[in-house]
């Protein structure tokens, strides 16, 4: 039975769930910061700089390894790693793995991971992401990565942004002058503002981030970098082009256009859509269900044109979970939709879905690159998507023009998922689409190298003032140390003199 909430009762329970969402986010953040952070913070520099005397006292005693090898030692830190399914994870893990594969020592510190090897290492203190349960934020950089950070040799550090520890590792690797990239994967602008409504409070988080986060990266990053390049200049500047990279993307090498088995298609079909015959078109979408992801904007397409949409005939699939699921999934039924939900799916099952859909669509203005739009044309399903710049500078000259529609024109959005569903896969059939992360990770090892000859030379200034240095000490406590026993030394011989003396 459904009751009538009352004017004033409604308001009054708005503000009793603004009030707890400020008591939960805000304010307890707040506490936290001042009570737990600055002591942590003081503690991760005494661990770094006690490392730093330690290996000062390793080389005087000669006894600091530093043997040249063929392989590259790397440190990625990155709060995204799987079990997380969202596209930075599957980015990072996927490097590593590659990057592991070709004989590189790649050292992984996160705030969680699925992976068991020494080399990993969820050490990062974090809080839960109060915009996204399933993610954590690491506020601290922790005594275990400052040790690593003080007390070991790196070839190149790689910071993975949104970051809230970068302040802390970029200038202590500019202190010891080693190369570090940067990689920027969030449109920060666009997700603050969609995710907090207060304004005031969204500046000043934007402000915060830049000042720990974006500005440190300009700063002190020998490199920077993001999914295109558009997305770097409007993030950090095109005034820093220089130092601008395009950070490789790809897929993983299940994302293929070739069934499993020959009844596949049907089968997925069948028991994923509700669908038993081919001649039903389905579209497919596959996303997080949040409100920068623009996810209902599809909805008008399908709508029936007696009904005063554009009639796109079929089914609807609409893969993936988050806030927005159950306003979706309200509209659609308010609008007599066909459409389903799958929620969140494996990653390795997603190619199976995208062999049998009849094209993929996106609505989204807010990725960097938009994975899922190359994983489902490694499939072989064409990918419908918005002009925009991101989209322009990855698919221009890759893709037809007729899958691309204008985001505020619902009759272009129609025609373009008609004209993929029509002849979309015969293109791709013959005009195939190949980005793997193999590919992808061995480009990324160009751009770690780039970094490592632009801070070769600093590296050698400070090796030769760090030789020096060393040979100073060494001889000056060497020569303390001769100097306290000779007077040792006399102070003894000159006590037996006196005796002798005194017996004669």
């Amino acid at each position: 039975v459904a009751v009538a909430m009352l004017p004033g009762d409604h308001i009054r329970s708005q503000f009793s769930c603004w009030l707890a969402a400020v008591r939960t986010h805000y304010i307890v953040l707040l506490c936290f910061t001042v009570v737990v952070y600055f002591p942590r913070l003081c503690l991760s520099y005494f661990v770094f700089f006690v490392a730093q005397l330690l290996r000062l006292i390793a080389r005087i005693l000669g006894v600091a390894g530093g043997r040249p090898v063929t392989n590259r030692r790397i440190l990625i830190i990155t709060d995204y790693m799987p079990p997380q399914t969202h596209g930075i994870a599957i980015r990072c893990d996927a490097y590593i793995t590659e990057m592991r594969a070709q004989g590189h020592e790649v050292i992984v510190f996160t705030t969680g991971t699925s992976n068991q090897t020494s080399f990993d290492n969820p050490n990062i203190p974090s809080v839960l992401n109060p915009f996204n349960l399933k993610n954590r934020i690491g506020y601290n950089p922790g005594v275990k990565l400052s040790w690593f950070l003080g007390a070991h040799t790196w070839d190149v550090v790689h910071v993975v942004f949104p970051s809230l520890i970068g302040c802390f590792v970029l200038p202590l690797c500019a202190w010891r002058r080693i190369p570090v990239y940067c990689s920027h994967h969030v449109e920060m602008n666009m997700f603050a503002r969609k995710h907090v409504p207060f304004k005031l409070v969204c500046d000043f988080g934007l402000f915060m981030y830049n000042v720990i986060g974006k500005w440190p990266a300009i700063m002190w990053g020998t490199l920077n970098s993001a999914p295109t390049l558009c997305f770097a200049r409007d993030h950090l500047g095109a005034e820093y082009e220089d130092r601008l990279r395009c950070v490789p993307s790809g897929t993983h090498a299940i994302f293929r256009s070739e069934p499993e088995t020959p009844s596949e298609r049907q089968e997925i079909r069948a028991a994923r859509f509700g669908v038993k015959d081919d001649s039903t078109k389905v579209t497919l979408m596959v996303q997080r269900l949040s409100g920068e992801k623009g996810t209902e904007r599809i909805f008008p397409a399908f709508v029936p044109k007696s009904e005063g949409g554009e009639g796109v005939p079929g089914l609807l699939v609409i893969a993936g979970d988050g806030p927005s699921r159950q306003s979706l999934t309200a509209e659609a039924k308010r609008r007599n939709l066909r459409v389903v939900f799958l929620g969140n799916v494996p990653h390795h099952d997603l190619p199976k879905l995208y062999r049998a859909a009849d094209c993929f669509v996106t609505m989204s203005l807010s990725e960097t690159f938009g994975l899922t739009s190359l994983e489902a044309q490694m499939c072989g399903c064409p990918a419908v998507m918005p002009f925009c710049d991101v989209f322009n500078e990855i698919w221009d000259g890759k893709t037809p023009q007729t899958w691309r529609y204008d985001i505020n024109s619902v009759e272009q959005l129609a025609a373009a998922i008609s004209v993929a569903q029509s002849s979309g896969r015969e293109y791709l059939a013959k005009n195939p689409i190949c980005m793997t992360w193999k590919m992808a990770a061995t480009e990324l090892l160009k751009q770690y190298e780039e970094c490592i000859s632009m801070m070769k030379a600093k590296r050698a200034t400070l090796r030769e003032v760090v030789l020096l240095l060393d040979h100073c000490l060494r001889v000056a406590i060497f020569t303390i140390l001769a100097l306290w026993g000779l007077s040792r030394y006399y102070m003894v011989a000159k006590r037996f003199q006196g005796l002798f003396t005194a017996s004669r």
